[in-house]
C-alpha cells in the first residue's frame, strides 16, 4: 500500500506545474488583497491576528476545493480515476495519495502566506504561523469530508468553474450568519468555511494565550463529527466510472 501511495502522489505532484491557475486562486489572490488592505490602511497591526484568520479561511477551502475536490471530478469524466483504480484496486489509496500531497502543498502556501505578513509588518510572529498550520491540520480534514459530498452528485466538468464560483460566493456570504442560539451556530458552522474560520479564531487564540473557549470547542467537536459522517457516506458512494457510464 505505501508503495501505492507513493507512486501516485509522485504522479500527483508531476501534475501541479499544470495547475499554476489554481495556485493564483488559492495563493497570490489573497496575498495581493492583503497587501492592499494592509497598505491602503484597511489592515493595521492591532486588528491584523483579528482579520487574518479569514484569509487562513479562504486559502485551506479554496485550495481544498480546487486542489482535492474539482480534480477528482475531472479525473473520473476523463476515465483517469478509474485506470488508477484498476491499478491500485483500491479507491482509497487514491483518494489518502491526493490528499497527502496537497495537504503539504497547502501547508506551504498558508506558510509563504504568514512570511509575507511578517515581512509587510516588520515583525517575527511564528505563531502565525503554528497557529495556521494547526488549523489545517486538525480542522482541514474536516472540511475535506464534508466537500466530498459534491463527489457524489452528478457533477460534469462543463460546469465545475461555474460551480466552484457560485459555490465560494454562496459559502463565504453564509458566514456572516451569527446567532446567540448554541444550537444555530451549529447549524451555520456546517458551512465549511464558517466551521475553519471559528476553528481558525479558536486556534489562534488557544496559542496567542487569549483563551480556552470550552463551548466553542465543543461545538468543533460535534460538528466535526457530523461532517466527518457526511464524509464517510459520500466517500463510500463515490462512484469512479463516469457518469455516461453510470446511466
Amino acid at each position: 500500500m505505501r508503495n501505492e501511495i507513493v507512486a501516485i502522489s509522485k504522479l500527483l505532484v508531476a501534475n501541479l506545474r499544470y495547475n499554476k491557475i489554481a495556485l493564483v486562486f488559492n495563493l497570490v489572490f489573497p496575498t495581493v488583497y492583503y497587501f492592499y488592505n494592509y497598505y491602503s490602511g484597511g489592515i493595521d497591526a492591532q486588528n491584523m491576528t483579528q482579520q487574518v484568520v479569514y484569509f487562513w479561511t479562504y486559502i485551506i477551502f479554496v485550495s481544498i476545493l480546487n486542489f482535492m475536490i474539482l480534480p477528482v471530478i475531472n479525473y473520473r469524466e476523463s476515465g483517469i480515476y478509474k485506470q488508477l483504480w484498476l491499478i491500485v484496486s483500491r479507491k482509497n489509496v487514491i483518494m489518502l495519495a491526493l490528499f497527502l500531497v496537497y495537504m503539504t502543498v497547502i501547508a506551504l502556501e498558508l506558510i509563504i502566506f504568514n512570511l509575507a505578513i511578517m515581512v509587510t509588518s516588520g515583525a517575527w510572529q511564528p505563531e502565525l504561523i503554528i497557529s495556521s498550520l494547526l488549523t489545517l491540520i486538525l480542522f482541514g480534514p474536516i472540511s475535506y469530508m464534508i466537500l466530498t459530498l459534491l463527489l457524489v452528485l452528478k457533477i460534469v466538468p462543463e460546469s465545475l468553474s461555474v460551480l466552484a464560483a457560485i459555490l465560494i460566493f454562496i459559502l463565504f456570504y453564509l458566514v456572516t450568519l451569527d446567532s446567540t442560539n448554541v444550537g444555530l451556530q451549529m447549524i451555520y458552522m456546517l458551512n465549511p468555511v464558517k466551521y475553519l474560520l471559528v476553528a481558525s479564531t479558536w486556534m489562534l487564540g488557544l496559542i496567542t494565550g487569549q483563551g480556552f473557549d470550552g463551548l466553542v470547542t465543543i461545538q468543533l467537536v460535534v460538528v466535526g463529527v457530523v461532517m466527518c459522517a457526511i464524509g464517510v457516506f459520500s466517500l463510500k458512494n463515490f462512484n469512479v466510472k463516469p457518469l455516461i457510464n453510470q446511466m
